[in-house]
């Protein structure tokens, strides 16, 4: 059974447990690109280029991008072809602003370089490592291996010194193709190469009043009032648009993925696009443009709110957040399953459970062994019963007909790990709707208004399970519509008493599973007290 789109550390698939049958049938868009890809370039080995600027938290939105890249990259890698997949983070990119997520002092460095700003909490090296640091982790946990450029020690180490002095040298004819397909009227003092200030620290507010190729050196005045030399080595960066076109040609890449704004009509593709050629006459990579992923979250009454995520505003779900709540093939599933032309509405409440349930449905269990075999939404039940006892929890799935053995070490960590992206995500993203908690004490409030009909459907439910058995999901589920007819009341009116004295709410999870998960003395002993109180009372 071949596997796809990345592996675990220890070589185990995270995405499609699955069979040459399921691909002819379903042909992955991935591999659809590939083709056309091996069609339209003869390079005979490819470079897939992802990069994000961590300007802030990088965050499910980001990894869009990411995700796709691996993805080809894992087709061409399956169709034969060789290919490498890279991550170039733009750590020398300046800040733009004080977000509202930094502290006040932090607009004394609006222009610096990234990688030259202290960490805003102190936990890291710079400010570019405290954002980029815990995504590289998460990269790990979904399984995607890529090598990773800095774009600061890219500038630092030389990498750039050739596309520099390329630039600088051909400054206006910089100029003329960027004023051609942007449509706008660069300043007359415009130059490809921003320098960074001695002084002041900024990389945004020098002018290049000259240079020297052979000394590999610009001469600038800043906004600061400091007049300066600095070095192509590390001394500044070039200009967004000739940078990214300058990359292409340093790495060697041939496939890129981006979001669809820079794939508009005069936009920094096609200003790339011609820059590649015409300057470093080099060939543009092969475009993958990709739908953004917006946000959904509850909004006012029963409309939900619906945003573009942004690390700036703060308005996002960090990878390294949402995977301590979800699986990360769930996490890898809910992008791989829309086309790059498609955007993506994520919402991390019950629709992500019912994306987990499809996942179980068409590929298969989450985790290994028995961890592998329980349903994720049952496992968010059981949790709630077992109360973040994790022997109770044991002793719950024992009930429940799962076979756990205790002295496999392996798989109890299996399980731990599973339980805790159900708790997690009850305790961060599950709507009211499906949190409860096991009442130790009969609700005697809530069981004063029970109907004759509703005692008479306690008592016969008290007969099972007889002996002490436990039954299972199916059968308590069918036993309730038994008792329905028996009583002929409706069973929804049995499924509401159930809730009450359980849960003492009035719905809840699957009844079979939860009445298969409890104790049969504890069932029996709440039936039979449930049904006096309502007599007495």
């Amino acid at each position: 059974m071949p596997t796809f789109f990345g592996k675990s550390p220890n070589g185990q698939s995270l995405i499609f447990k699955t069979s040459w049958h399921y691909l002819i049938n379903r042909m992955h868009w991935s591999f659809a690109i590939a083709q056309e890809i091996i069609e339209k370039r003869k390079e005979k080995k490819h470079v897939v280029a992802t990069g994000i600027t961590p300007s802030g938290a990088i965050h499910v939105g980001n990894l869009r991008e990411i995700i796709i890249g691996d993805a080809v990259h894992s087709a061409l890698i399956t169709m034969g072809v060789e290919a490498k997949l890279i991550y170039i983070a733009d750590t020398f990119d300046p800040l733009r602003r004080r977000y509202t997520f930094l502290p006040q002092g932090y607009e004394a460095h609006v222009g610096k370089s990234l990688s030259e700003i202290p960490d805003p909490e102190g936990c890291h090296s710079s400010y570019a490592d405290h954002y980029l640091q815990p995504f590289l982790d998460s990269l790990d946990d979904l399984g995607i291996k890529m090598e990773i450029f800095r774009a600061d020690a890219m500038y630092t180490s030389g990498m750039y010194v050739d596309v520099i002095k390329e630039a600088l040298s051909r400054k206006d004819e910089l100029a003329m193709i960027i004023e051609e397909v942007s449509g706008r009227k660069l300043p007359d003092e415009w130059a490809p190469f921003n320098p960074l200030c001695d002084l002041c620290g900024r990389i945004t507010s020098a002018i290049v009043k000259g240079y020297d190729i052979g000394k590999e050196k610009v001469y600038y005045e800043c906004k600061c009032g400091n007049k300066g030399v600095a070095s192509f080595k590390g001394g500044g960066k070039l200009a967004w648009r000739v940078d990214w076109a300058a990359r292409w040609k340093i790495l060697g890449v041939t496939i890129e993925p981006f979001g669809k704004d820079h794939a508009s009509p005069g936009g920094s593709f096609d200003t790339g696009t011609r820059i590649s050629s015409e300057i470093y006459h080099y060939e543009a990579p092969y475009p993958i443009p990709f739908e953004h992923i917006l946000l959904k979250l509850p909004g006012e009454g029963t409309k939900a709110k619906v945003t573009a995520m942004s690390s700036s505003r703060g308005t996002n779900i960090p990878v390294h957040e949402i995977l301590e709540a979800v699986p990360p093939e769930i996490l890898k599933h809910a992008i791989l399953r829309a086309r790059p032309d498609k955007h993506i509405e994520f919402d991390p409440s019950l629709p992500l459970i019912n994306l987990i349930d499809e996942y179980e449905r068409e590929i298969g269990g989450i985790g290994e062994g028995t961890a592998g075999k329980i349903p994720f939404r049952h496992l968010v039940t059981l949790v709630q019963i077992a109360r973040g006892d994790f022997s109770e929890l044991l002793c719950v799935l024992k009930r429940s007909g799962y076979e756990i053995r205790e002295e496999n070490e392996e798989e109890l960590k299996e399980m731990r790990k599973k339980a805790g992206y159900a708790e997690n995500w009850l305790w961060t993203y599950a709507p009211p709707s499906v949190k409860f908690e096991l009442q130790l004490e009969l609700p005697r409030e809530e069981v004063k208004s029970l109907s004759d009909a509703q005692r008479s459907a306690l008592k016969l439910l008290t007969q099972e399970p007889r002996g002490g058995m436990t039954l299972s999901a199916e059968d308590w589920h069918n036993k309730i519509y038994e008792v329905a007819s028996a009583t002929n009341t409706e069973a929804k009116e049995i499924f509401k008493v159930v809730y009450i004295v359980l849960l003492k709410k009035q719905s809840g999870p699957r009844a079979g599973w939860l009445l298969a998960s409890l104790d049969p003395r504890f069932l029996k002993e709440r039936f039979e007290a449930a049904a006096l109180q309502g007599k007495t009372n």
